[in-house]
């Protein structure tokens, strides 16, 4: 099968990974890959591979993608109708690597500027998602010379989350999945009081998409969001029973989210600042559930939770 080449934008691959395949697209490192990826941001000093340099950061053409010839056809709902599955691969790649992957098509009826093409994309890595990405099993795999090691568990993890956001009971049961949108601009760095709006917004959606059959629209604008986000906690089982006392604590998160889009600010408050956070790594933990993953405890967040809905302040 003959194939194309297009240059991808700040993927970074698993260490001492030279080459991933996701469905019928195979993404390999440029030749000057450790030059390009140190030249992303990096808020820290870290080395595995080699060293990465804490860095204010850029975009970086960091791997080329071979596609096959015949592209078949996205499966999430792009504004672009004749967007391929390439866009959903780079989509998901974005979500797990917590950056945004993109290629740029060169547009033939506009001009062209000498110094590239205009990026719009932030090139700053995303503040959230590292729940999401350790909720990827790791799976080791030997390379030469050892005792290095590169995770081939991403590689596999990628392509099993693909292939059940394809499969038509997925599509079905999620309206087409437009609530990932949501979740990567969630994701992505900007004030906490929007992320947290925006997750909620999450919650509010899948309540409507998985219950509108049997509920009408107007039942369920009208429905307590305390109802939509119990709802929610239990179906995808991020918490144990939902007692009263469970529910006053998420009236308190709602009456949080009420004020906010009053207000245009959270309350001054560190506990509240800690709730807003636990929401948003829920949230997280909601994602990697209905993308057929075990949610990863990295960040001790079942046990905050608990301690959420015990707290009697």
């Amino acid at each position: 099968m003959s194939t194309n080449k297009k240059f991808v934008y700040n993927l970074e691959f698993p260490s001492w990974c030279k080459e991933i395949t996701i469905s019928d697209y195979h993404f390999y490192r440029v030749e000057e890959y450790k030059e390009k990826v140190r030249n992303l941001q990096h808020l820290a000093n870290s080395k595995a591979e080699f060293d990465l340099p804490a860095n204010t950061g850029s975009h970086e053409i960091t791997a080329f993608v071979e596609c096959p010839s015949t592209e078949p056809k996205a499966i999430l709902k792009w504004l672009n109708k004749d967007a391929s599955s390439l866009q959903d691969i780079l989509f998901l790649l974005s979500i797990f690597t917590r950056r945004d992957v993109f290629i740029v098509e060169e547009d033939k009826n506009n001009l062209t500027s000498p110094h590239g093409p205009v990026i719009v994309s932030d090139p700053r890595s995303y503040y959230w998602g590292g729940i999401l990405r350790c909720s990827i099993p790791y799976e080791p795999q030997n390379i030469e010379p050892k005792p290095n090691k590169f995770d081939i568990g991403f590689e596999k993890g990628i392509n099993q989350i693909y292939n059940l956001i394809k499969s038509e009971d997925w599509q079905v049961k999620y309206k087409g999945g437009y609530f990932l949108f949501l979740v990567r601009a969630a994701l992505r760095r900007q004030i906490l009081e929007s992320s947290f709006i925006q997750c909620w917004t999450i919650w509010e959606h899948l309540f409507a998409i998985l219950n509108q059959d049997w509920i009408s629209r107007e039942q369920i604008r009208k429905l307590s969001s305390v109802e939509k986000i119990s709802f929610i906690f239990v179906k995808y089982d991020l918490a144990g029973k939902i007692d009263k006392h469970s529910r006053i604590q998420i009236r308190r998160l709602a009456e949080t989210r009420n004020r906010l889009v009053h207000f245009g600010k959270f309350p001054e408050l560190d506990q509240v600042h800690k709730d807003a956070e636990l929401f948003i790594q829920l949230t997280e933990s909601l994602i990697a559930r209905i993308l057929g993953l075990i949610p990863s405890n990295v960040l001790n967040t079942k046990e905050r939770t608990n301690e959420f809905f015990m707290n009697t302040n």
